[in-house]
């Protein structure tokens, strides 16, 4: 019988940060987003005073303040760091793991030697004594199922739920429709407008209807609700269709010099994940935004370009960048946001060579040659130990936002 389990850190960026600030524990803590723009994770402490989240960050400050709330910028690179020693910790535990998130995995169960339940609270024991993250486990027949189960775990004793054949009537008829894993908020005011509120009245519901009213995706998101697995564990990651890096400048930008090297730093950012995936790149799209959406004076320019053959080294990529930056950039305005897109990807090791450019060939597979050296010395040392000589003696202004990153746990009292 399949037996899969869904292990969910606990607000994962905030318990990151307890690890290396153990003075936040038991304490109400939030974590922003790039820039310090929204609330991205709570602590329970601040769930219990009403804290929302997504909230902007500069409407909710004052509330904040008022109730001695601690605030974080977020540190995604250190999360990664906590994220990628929990997943190796998962993965001794069965030979099929699905990463799903940062802070969640999928784990097949059904060919453990050991009852699930036994296995799930020995893994939250091991995650939280040898990595410090507690967790929740959910097991159940399948992922759908075993998404309810852990959300189910978070308000448990133990930290553990299974739904089990006996159990999983009684689970769904209390499962409100659009908790269900799958299920938006469109779909499920459709539902409500059919009588459809619960998860039960949904696995109940006649399979041709929700075949015409949900298409394949319902169908099957309603088998999984029955007990019948219909999304497989996805053990190998898929390679990605597109790459995209754009960031919120934290001040905006007037001259060509400062968008420049912003733009720069995310194109030479998507480079080193292009490169990590073994790909190269058919096309590029750079943009520049100029305002604020929410001023109502907001201005978008972009310029995309195919290559005859697919590319993958910064030299080419920054190059072909900044050509198009000139073509999109006008002076006397201030832009507030920039990126890049890289798109219609094939391997790297079968591009097809050039007839009759020897010298180019030679030239362009020097260039990979150097990017792949810089990204194994940059992944050594963390950052970007080496970079452009034209972001040295900048002051990088463009960077966001992080007033609260790495600050002492000091209480924000009026």
């Amino acid at each position: 019988m399949p037996m899969i389990a869904l292990c969910d850190c606990n607000n994962f960026f905030v318990s990151c940060e307890r690890i290396y600030r153990p003075a936040l524990i038991g304490k109400p803590v939030v974590v922003l987003s790039s820039n310090d723009g929204c609330i991205v994770s709570r602590s329970d402490e601040a769930k219990a005073m009403g804290i929302p989240m997504g909230e902007p960050y500069f409407r909710i400050e004052p509330l904040l303040r008022a109730r001695g709330v601690i605030v974080c910028s977020g540190n995604l690179a250190m999360y990664k760091e906590v994220s990628s020693k929990v997943m190796r910790l998962l993965s001794g535990f069965t030979d099929k793991m699905e990463e799903y998130s940062i802070d969640e995995a999928f784990l097949d169960f059904g060919i453990a030697a050991r009852e699930p339940l036994e296995c799930a609270s020995e893994i939250r024991r091991k995650v939280g004594r040898w990595v410090g993250i507690p967790v929740s486990i959910g097991l159940a027949a399948t992922k759908t199922l075993s998404k309810l189960a852990s959300d189910k775990a978070k308000k448990s004793e133990g930290g553990v739920f299974q739904i089990t054949a006996c159990s999983a009537k009684g689970v769904l008829d209390s499962t409100p429709v659009e908790e269900v894993w799958g299920i938006g908020r469109k779909s499920a005011a459709m539902l409500g407008r059919w009588g459809i509120f619960t998860a039960g009245d949904f696995a109940r519901k006649d399979p041709l209807w929700v075949r015409k009213m949900m298409t394949v995706r319902g169908l099957m998101t309603q088998s999984e609700l029955s007990g019948q697995p219909c999304l497989p564990l996805v053990t190998a990651p898929l390679p990605p269709k597109s790459i995209q890096v754009s960031r919120t400048w934290g001040s905006p930008l007037e001259s060509f010099d400062d968008v420049r090297c912003a733009v720069m730093e995310n194109v030479i950012s998507a480079g080193q994940s292009l490169r990590k995936c073994r790909l190269a790149a058919g096309a590029m799209e750079v943009f520049i935004r100029h305002g604020y959406r929410h001023s109502g004076e907001c201005g978008y320019f972009a310029d995309s370009v195919r290559f005859g053959n697919p590319i993958l080294s910064d030299a080419e990529l920054v190059h072909e960048a900044m050509r198009m930056l000139g073509k999109i950039y006008s002076p006397g305005r201030r832009y507030t946001q920039g990126g890049v897109t890289l798109r219609d990807f094939c391997e790297s090791s079968s591009r097809q060579r050039e007839l009759w450019e020897d010298s180019a060939y030679e030239r362009r597979a020097k260039h990979e040659r150097l990017s792949r050296a810089v990204d194994m010395i940059n992944e050594r040392l963390g950052g970007l130990a080496i970079y452009p000589a034209a972001l040295a003696a900048k002051d990088k202004k463009w960077r966001p936002r992080v007033k609260h990153l790495h600050a002492e746990p000091t209480v924000l009292n009026l």
